[in-house]
């Protein structure tokens, strides 16, 4: 019984090759982006789920609530962590850090290297599961100037890794110029592995950086304090312990900062799960991060994800639908002559379906392969560093496992139920047309085309926003400006004076200033309060950038007063301010600038310091030679990039010996903005690419089984006169009418779903017609040639021949 099941199915498979080629093509395609999927929602639900506290550990979030606006974040000041560990008796255990985005040169003997440097409490190695491989983890942050180290550094500094005991130090750092000693590493930990959200190259105690900033206001956010609750607590209840505690140690600290500003914020604390941080990060836009979490991502990318592989592989399904069904006439004689024999519906049933499952065990098994093979590409596109072994993870088998048998139910079960229900008298008689007018199956191939031609769309879409942002006016001219980073205490205002006469001689530099970056902080008018962004400069910055001024002046040195009292601020800040007069008037700046007084000395024209998702915000810029800076900013002769960035490095090398010389392009900086989307962009391509592949090979199965069963109808129509073209127009007006109907699905759908897209841009492309007629058009194209090919392959055969076939 087995064996003539394998011997009936096998020769079926040899008969009909070209068919069951084009369904394993499709089927393998399909499931190898379903496998990638997966994978890919695995590892995004994997991270920071390695900490033994995990079901347990919790990270402390801040909700600012102020004039309306409401803004959410993973921070708190560092005051909190102690006071709630110490009057909240469920927190077991709390550790603040701070790092993140904070880079700082460590040097070691003529090493030296920019690390991503961490602040925590000597408790982190209780609270988080970090492997240590040398050193004592209980008090490896214990003395001030104590310091764990990863793998890898001590590899880039040691060529090992068995260094404890070793000296750093830390160059132009204030902390470290106060405590006067060495940096000795006390421990080396395994690299964090690639789903931690906690990411660092070296781990300081959180003392190191109380040395030179130790806050005490309850009014901040802007590091991570994690805690860790005992097991039987109600985290609805901590969290409102956690504002009573608040309320009452911050009540005097909010009275004065309401009498400074004017205003009274309302600060919240909630609670986050740690394994959720990564899918929901609460960062705060325009500002930097340093609560010690990176790698944040978002939930929808995963749904995005898995739905595109999902619809690849249920294009494939429908492939082998159309064409099983398409392909019935022949199969439906074998099996009304089975039926005749006394063969039952159910073993028909059976036989059928095995051999749709042997058809997608092989397309399963070529789907891994490809997984396996792809997998160093797919990990360059989506970020990722997923190693292929995870598959075999339990429930990430049991979860593809499942996708592959409802995969196989699908393709299988309707064309197998159709066939073996004819009725053998009908069949044989050639009195019954399998499928009538095949509706099921023309709505497939719509439905099919309806999602390749929106992603056609959303391909453009992409193209068309991303485009825009890389060609909108900016405001300024970033084209061959470089930054390069400045520790902070050798950044003096000087600095940009020393590689001017330095480089004053070297003609692939052009201009060189002095700036620096402040974040968001308020400025007051009068009684008014307006948030905006600090950025240094000194007179040579605006006309480098090329920012043209509107009112006023630029910074001089004609006028020295300049670099203490003048501002320069942007459109957005007069409009926001209300002023009808900006030059002259008077600002202060707040606590965290010193509260001192500046007068407008001059108003730029806005330019995009941002992103294109939020509107121009106002910006403040006072002098660099007062307000201090953080980077040189240099504009170079792009003919000759190499020898200027050569002149650069020898120069600051020679200016500041010790410091590491490191910097970016401004475009660069520029397209980290958009980092997400430009994969997006990438995955979209591809995902539209396997569509039209799986599409056109499903049309080409199609065409062909559509000719082969029309032999002698195109025979007689040569005879009576046809053209070569009245038979291509003949196998093609169905198809494209269905194509044409698709087209109709898609774009409504694809415009609102790609409108939604843009609106999370301020600055955005109008979606127009002829995204639609270009999308809609290649997909009547494609249909066009791939079906007029076989009609006219079929047309130029002799009528004789097709005549003749039964």
């Amino acid at each position: 019984m087995l064996k003539n099941f394998f011997v009936l199915a096998g020769r079926h498979l040899w008969q009909t090759r070209l068919y069951a080629c084009i369904n394993i093509s499709g089927l393998s395609v399909g499931t190898a982006c379903v496998i990638l999927a997966a994978l890919y929602v695995a590892d995004e639900h994997s991270f920071d789920t390695f900490h033994s506290n995990n079901p347990h550990l919790y990270r402390v979030t801040s909700t600012v609530i102020q004039d309306g606006n409401i803004v959410k974040s993973g921070g708190t000041g560092q005051v909190q962590g102690p006071a709630f560990k110490a009057q909240v008796p469920e927190v077991l255990q709390y550790a603040r850090l701070m790092g993140g985005d904070i880079y700082g040169d460590v040097k070691s003997g003529s090493k030296a290297f920019k690390l991503q440097l961490l602040f925590a409490d000597d408790t982190f190695f209780n609270v988080f599961s970090f492997k240590m491989l040398y050193g004592n983890a209980a008090n490896a942050l214990k003395n001030v100037n104590s310091v764990v180290i990863t793998e890898r550094t001590a590899l880039r500094f040691f060529n090992r890794t068995d260094v404890t005991g070793q000296t750093l130090e830390m160059i132009a750092d204030p902390s470290a110029i106060r405590i006067g000693k060495p940096l000795v590493i006390a421990g080396v930990i395994q690299d964090p592995p690639a789903n931690s959200s906690i990411r660092f190259d070296i781990l300081f105690p959180f003392r190191f950086m109380q040395v030179s900033f130790d806050d005490t206001s309850w009014l901040n956010a802007y590091l991570g304090t994690f805690v860790v609750l005992h097991p039987k607590a109600n985290p609805d209840l901590v969290v409102r312990k956690f504002n009573r505690i608040h309320q009452i140690n911050s009540r005097e600290q909010f009275l004065a900062h309401k009498k400074q500003t004017g205003s009274s914020p309302q600060i919240v604390y909630g609670l986050q799960k740690i394994s959720d941080i990564h899918l929901n990060p609460q960062e705060i836009s325009g500002q930097s991060r340093e609560g010690g979490v990176i790698n944040g991502s978002k939930a929808i990318y995963s749904y995005l994800f898995l739905g595109i592989a999902l619809f690849i592989l249920l294009m494939a399904s429908i492939n082998f639908i159309n064409i099983t069904i398409a392909n019935s006439l022949k199969r439906a004689k074998e099996v009304g002559i089975r039926k005749a024999s006394g063969s039952s519906r159910i073993q028909i049933l059976m036989q059928l379906m095995g051999e749709s499952a042997i058809l997608c065990i092989i397309a399963f098994v070529c789907a891994i392969g490809i997984a396996y093979l792809t997998i160093p590409v797919f990990n360059q596109l989506a970020g990722k560093q997923i190693v292929f072994k995870e598959i075999l993870r339990t429930n990430l088998l049991i979860w593809i496992f499942f996708i592959f048998l409802i995969n196989n139910l699908l393709s299988g079960v309707y064309p197998a139920y159709l066939l073996s229900g004819v009725s053998p008298v009908q069949v044989l008689y050639q009195r019954e047309k399998l499928g009538g007018k095949n509706l099921v199956g023309k709505t497939l191939v719509v439905f099919q085309f309806s999602i390749a031609i929106s992603l056609g769309i959303a391909t453009m879409v992409f193209y068309g926003q991303m485009e825009f942002i890389k060609t909108k006016n900016l405001g300024y001219n970033p084209e061959q400006i470089l930054k390069i980073n400045i520790p902070a205490l050798m950044a003096d205002h000087g600095i940009a004076s020393k590689f001017r006469n330095e480089l004053h001689d070297t003609p692939n530099i052009r201009q060189i200033s002095f700036a620096g970056e402040f974040g968001i902080r308020e400025t007051k008018i009068q009684d008014r309060n307006i948030p905006g962004y600090y950025r240094s400069i000194d007179p040579d910055y605006l006309p480098m950038m090329e920012v043209k001024l509107k009112l006023g002046r630029n910074f001089s040195p004609s006028f020295p007063s300049d670099q203490k009292y003048a501002v320069i601020v942007n459109e957005a800040f007069v409009k926001a301010a209300d002023l009808k007069n900006a030059v002259g008037t008077l600002i202060k700046t707040d606590s965290h600038s010193g509260n001192e007084d500046f007068t407008i000395t001059g108003v730029v024209n806005d330019f995009h310091f941002g992103s294109f998702r939020e509107r121009i915000q106002p910006m403040v810029m006072p002098a660099s030679g007062q307000y201090g800076g953080d980077a040189i900013w240099v504009k170079i002769d792009g003919k000759k990039q190499k020898e200027a960035i050569s002149s650069l490095e020898r120069t600051f090398k020679k200016l500041l010996p010790g410091a590491v010389f490191t910097y970016t392009f401004l475009n660069e900086e520029n397209t980290k903005h958009y980092e997400q989307e430009l994969r997006w962009q990438k995955i979209i391509g591809y995902a539209t690419a396997l569509s039209i592949f799986i599409c056109s090979i499903g049309l080409f199965g199609l065409a062909n089984l559509s000719v082969t069963q029309r032999t002698r109808e195109t025979g007689i129509r040569i005879v009576l006169g046809a053209s070569v073209s009245d038979i291509v127009i003949l196998f093609s007006k169905s198809f494209v009418k269905m194509i044409v109907t698709a087209i109709f699905i898609a774009s409504p759908i694809a415009y609102l779903l790609m409108n939604q897209w843009l609106a999370g841009f301020a600055y955005r492309i109008d979606i127009t017609a002829w995204i639609f007629f270009l999308s809609g058009g290649t997909a009547v194209a494609i249909a066009f040639f791939t079906v007029g090919l076989q009609g006219a392959k079929a047309a130029g055969i002799s009528p004789a021949k097709l005549l003749r076939v039964d």
